[in-house]
């Protein structure tokens, strides 16, 4: 089924799958670069987020250790504190350890009641804890009086343990179940010795990076956003950049069918498409015309076969009969002898009187499929006109004894009955053979003692062949 356009062009029914039409991969290949771009920006984009929280989170740490630290100096005077060339604090430095019962009785203060202190103040959890002989750490007191155990810090080289904890530290570290971002503060003894650690928490990693995945969320959500735009608003463009496409490949394809009655469509403007049409249109025009040339010569070649071929036996007529006649004279000085016949049918005339010509006409196409039978590849049999038939014979080793061997087989066979409508039809056929060159050197010299040869067999009682000889006449008489 096809369908007809406003310009009379057929649309055809059959469609491409959307992601091989152009407007289907251009819409993969847009939409896979927005997504390339998309996460390469998230990409980045969350690099820098996460370097910036990282910074952030470490400003928080260091001024929690601040206050810490502040918080504990009031309390505990003898405490003293080391800061770096900025000015933060990282470390404070004591004679005694701090926390233990000598420092309550001498300050009235529990730990507790300074780090809730501290606590109060940062507004997250604060944890004192004791350095042991072993290299652990083992908790002395938190702000909110929780049951905590110890402390554990990435394993990484630039983080505080048995020999660096000394230093002072911002990041994570899980304290007993959960895992805080928090700042190390070391106590240190004049000595160099360490007496413990104060650790300040500003978040829990969960909490943390909830911003992380809130974030990535409202990432994926915009893509999808995103992409979902992209792709209808390149499908509309696409598909309306390149609408003309599909009618102009159905063009080519009736082109190629040979279906040239439709113009091509789109040939007026004046963009690449309108280039891509007038170049149809000009092999359209170009195939037609090739198919009205191939048309014309068709038909010569059919006017030549029915100037040289006879309408009713489909055999060669006169005219070809008398050019292959005249090139197989020329072949006689070559050594090519052959043998000219002429014969007619006996009692034809009876068979249209009674038959009618219908009849007629049936003898004689079966008369001359009879004689093609007979004949090998090289030979050639035509109808001169009426029942008038003639044979040209080309000779292999004897000629006249191939000569006669043919006659005896025209003149059997066509003594068979025909089985025309029912009725079985009686004919006979007399033949005149003339041998080339013996009996000739021309076409019209073998023609005529043909002929005579053929006058000689019909004087003879017909139903028989005469080969020509000299002494024989028009007449029939020797």
């Amino acid at each position: 089924m096809q369908e007809v356009s406003a310009d009379n062009a057929p649309v055809s029914k059959v469609k491409l799958p959307w992601h091989r039409t152009v407007v289907g991969k251009v819409a993969i290949f847009m939409l896979l670069g927005v997504i390339f771009a998309f996460l390469m920006g998230a990409l980045l984009g969350f690099t820098v987020v996460e370097r910036s929280a990282r910074d952030q989170w470490g400003r928080e740490a260091q001024v929690n250790a601040q206050i810490v630290s502040a918080t504990i100096r009031r309390i505990y005077t003898s405490v003293a504190v080391r800061t770096d060339t900025r000015g933060q604090v990282d470390r404070l430095i004591s004679a005694r350890p701090i926390g233990d019962e000598d420092s309550v009785l001498s300050t009235g203060f529990s730990p507790i009641d300074v780090l809730a202190l501290a606590s109060a103040q940062t507004r997250r959890n604060v944890w004192l804890f004791a350095h042991e002989p072993s290299g652990t750490f083992t908790p002395v007191a938190d702000a909110f009086n929780s049951s905590v155990g110890s402390i554990e810090f990435p394993d990484t080289a630039e983080l505080p343990d048995s020999q660096s904890a000394s230093e002072f530290y911002a990041g994570f570290a899980r304290i007993g179940e959960e895992e805080h971002f928090v700042s190390s503060l070391p106590i240190i003894s004049p000595q160099g010795d360490l007496h413990g650690i104060v650790v300040s928490s500003i978040g829990l990693k969960s909490e943390l990076y909830q911003v992380h995945r809130d974030l990535i969320v409202k990432v994926v959500g915009s893509l999808s956003v995103v992409l979902l735009a992209t792709a209808l608003l390149v499908s509309l463009l696409m598909k309306q950049l390149f609408k003309p496409v599909p009618r102009l490949i159905r063009a080519l394809t009736h082109i190629a069918h040979n279906q040239t009655e439709h113009a091509t469509p789109y040939t007026h403007r004046s963009d690449e498409i309108g280039c891509m049409a007038q170049a149809i249109e000009a092999l359209r025009k170009k195939v037609e015309e090739r198919e009205h040339l191939l048309e014309v010569k068709e038909q010569a070649l059919r006017y030549q076969h029915l100037a040289h071929h006879d309408a009713l036996t489909k055999l060669p007529n006169r005219v070809q009969f008398n050019d292959a006649l005249q090139q197989a004279v020329t072949q006689v000085p070559n050594g090519a002898p052959f043998n000219v016949m002429i014969f007619d049918l006996d009692r034809f005339k009876a068979v249209n009187d009674t038959l009618g010509h219908a009849a007629g006409d049936a003898v004689l196409v079966e008369a001359s499929q009879r004689v093609q039978a007979l004949l090998e590849t090289s030979d050639l049999v035509a109808r001169l006109g009426g029942d008038e038939f003639s044979i040209i014979q080309h000779a292999q080793r004897d000629a006249l004894d191939e000569a006669n061997q043919l006659a005896r087989q025209l003149v059997e066979v066509l003594q068979q009955p025909f089985a025309i409508d029912g009725h079985d039809v009686h004919i006979g056929v007399s033949v005149g053979i003339a041998l080339a060159p013996r009996d000739g050197i021309s076409s019209h010299s073998l023609l005529r003692s043909a002929d005579v040869a053929l006058y000689t067999a019909k004087a003879m009682g017909r139903g028989r062949y005469a080969v020509f000889r000299p002494e024989m006449t028009m007449g029939g008489a020797t």
